[in-house]
């Protein structure tokens, strides 16, 4: 069974995670080719670029 990951709450980084409780051959059987076939990149968003630090000498 896939796990969709949970909303992080405003004070946590964004970044992705989920426990995994399927064994490697679960995922493997998971991933069909007819899913392999229908599956899109997931869109990344990175944040915008701040200021560069000053050079410190």
């Amino acid at each position: 069974m896939q796990q969709n990951p949970k909303k992080p709450e405003p004070d946590e980084d964004p970044v992705s995670h989920v426990d995994l409780t399927q064994s490697p051959e679960e995922v493997l059987e998971y991933w069909t080719k007819e899913r392999m076939a229908e599956a899109k990149p997931r869109e990344i968003k990175l944040p915008e670029p701040g200021p560069r630090p000053a050079d410190q000498d």
